[in-house]
């Protein structure tokens, strides 16, 4: 997400990365500027992983350590500290104080609310969330949810900055709903496997997959495999999995009959599925095909949705509604065209140009005088 943003950004910048258990080898990324990686990140997943879990503070202050010397040696004016991982966050906010920068945050997700099935995490959450939004110049917020959500907790009224979607992705969007062929109809979702975020909505998914006509499927693009999700209880013959390239995904997304977009109706705090907005639909929202939301009433999903015509919303957590949905999605194309052009309507809002440039603005403006 940050390299859709900074891809557009018309002024210096560097980043600093770490290791992510969701980092896959995407042999077409380029980055949009110099990056420096930490040595810590070279552990891996065999021993970062366990690591983190356990101790995020040890590896916040080793984390720390490592930016501030790059952040030193690129002589930065100002630093963003971006969440949504806590060891990397701290240690950039730790760094940016030793070093006396001024700093913004970019919350993607909420931080406290989605620690508490990870004691260590929630008790670094606890320690630092407060003292690092109240510290910031500016804090970013990803949806209108979570702005709202920052001011009643802590009074901060924070500077919106959505998810964004790259201008050339935007030329390259449709006019209008794209036609698909005869036979088998794909009910297509992109993502990977969360317990918090999607695992029970997944679940229900499946089911309905059972409740369609045969010529219907379910095609999950995941860096999790079926086993993955068969331990976590979701599996069904309608469903079949794959992991390919973005190039391969992108395509698949135009030639679906239904992309899905599954939230949490049980797992998830009720504040993160208020507030968060998943990055599948930036690619969903210019792909020319319909999008169902299946989310809980009064999460920014489904609100946002409605309000703005981008998808089709189901909010009872019921497979036969859900198939339901589908079905009437899939064939009604009436609604599937006014559903496609509010996303492409929306995808314009989203114009990485426009928002790095108010970014730009901000930077400008939080900058200390040199």
């Amino acid at each position: 997400m940050m390299a859709n943003l900074l891809a557009d950004y018309a002024g210096p910048v560097r980043a600093i990365a770490g290791y992510t258990k969701y980092q896959k080898t995407d042999p077409e990324f380029r980055s949009p500027c110099a990056v420096d990686y930490l040595p810590i990140s070279k552990l891996g997943a065999k021993w970062y992983e366990p690591l983190v879990w356990r101790a995020p503070e040890f590896v916040a202050q080793v984390a720390r350590l490592e930016i501030r010397r790059a952040l030193a040696r690129a002589r930065a004016k100002i630093v963003m500290a971006v969440f949504p991982f806590d060891d990397w966050f701290v240690g950039t906010y730790l760094a940016a104080r030793d070093l006396g920068l001024p700093y913004t945050v970019y919350m993607h997700d909420l931080w406290r609310e989605n620690m508490q099935k990870r004691p260590a995490g929630k008790a670094l959450a606890e320690k630092y969330e407060e003292r690092i939004l109240r510290g910031a110049k500016r804090v970013f917020c990803t949806t209108s949810a979570m702005q709202r959500h920052y001011e009643a907790r802590y009074g901060i009224r924070g500077d919106l900055l959505p998810h964004v979607i790259p201008d050339q992705e935007l030329r390259r969007a449709p006019a209008e709903i794209r036609a698909v062929g005869g036979g088998k109809r794909t009910v297509l979702f992109v993502g990977a496997l969360s317990p918090y975020f999607n695992q029970d909505s997944l679940a229900v998914l499946a089911r309905a997959g059972e409740l369609l006509p045969s010529n219907y499927e379910l095609l999950f693009c995941s860096p999790n495999g079926g086993e993955e999700f068969a331990r976590a209880g979701i599996s069904s013959p309608r469903i079949r999995f794959a992991f390919v390239p973005r190039r391969e995904v992108q395509r698949l997304q135009t030639e679906a009959a239904v992309l899905i977009a599954p939230l949490s109706h049980k797992n998830g705090t009720d504040d993160e599925v208020k507030t968060v907005f998943s990055t599948k639909l930036l690619e969903y929202m210019v792909a020319g095909r319909p999008i169902l939301v299946f989310a809980p009433s009064g999460s920014f999903h489904a609100d946002s949705a409605s309000q703005s015509g981008w998808g089709h919303v189901v909010t009872k957590d019921d497979p036969q509604a859900l198939a339901d949905a589908i079905l009437r999605l899939s064939t009604d194309q009436s609604l599937a065209g006014s559903v496609v052009r509010g996303a492409l309507e929306e995808a314009a809002r989203r114009s990485a140009k426009i928002h790095a440039e108010k970014l730009r603005q901000w930077v400008l403006k939080d900058m200390p005088d040199v």
